[in-house]
């Protein structure tokens, strides 16, 4: 009863976004999300973290229109860059920083990671949905934050889900209106 052209959208990027969200990230009620690179997958990561009551979601990528979009799905701040967010996420969060950071830029490189990391606040997860070079095998993390602010670098495919409990229930939220999957077109 779904028409193909938005039904097909749950075989790929909206699960892995929003699963990105619900499941590897865990995001709770009111809780800070940023989530970094708003394609596909980052655009359902901001409908995943508003559907789980994230109460702050910042959206960051270096497109206008894309940020554009993440308003409309969700977020409530948006940033050309993680450097440009990173002071107004302090002031927005009263120095604690973000509970989530969810990684969805089109190509993740190491040295991203640092200014990443940087987001996360004490007891935090970075979740990395993005996918690097196969050769790449470094990353910029500051290892004494990792254990002394008991911070998480978590790793998902395809959001963490089942696709045969998730897609289904995925549609009937887009049935009820809570899922935008016409806006992803």
């Amino acid at each position: 009863d779904v028409p193909l052209e938005k039904a097909c959208l749950l075989g790929c990027g909206v699960v892995t976004g929003w699963g990105s969200a619900v499941y590897a990230a865990d995001v709770a009620p009111g809780d800070t999300v940023v989530v970094v690179g708003v394609g596909g997958i980052g655009a359902n990561a901001i409908q995943g973290a508003r559907l789980a009551g994230a109460k702050r979601i910042v959206a960051i990528d270096p497109v206008e229109f894309k940020r554009e979009k993440a308003m409309e799905f969700g977020a409530t701040h948006t940033y050309s860059s993680m450097a440009e967010a990173i002071p107004h996420l302090m002031e927005l969060s009263w120095g604690e920083m973000a509970d989530r950071v969810i990684m969805t830029p089109g190509v993740l490189h190491g040295d991203m990671m640092g200014e990443a990391m940087t987001m996360v606040g004490k007891g935090g997860t970075c979740v990395v949905t993005a996918i690097s070079p196969m050769d790449e095998t470094s990353a910029d993390i500051n290892l004494f934050q990792l254990a002394m602010w008991n911070k998480e670098v978590k790793g998902t495919i395809f959001g963490s889900l089942n696709p045969r409990a998730d897609i289904p229930k995925l549609l009937d939220m887009y049935r009820v209106g809570d899922l935008k999957l016409d806006e992803l077109i």
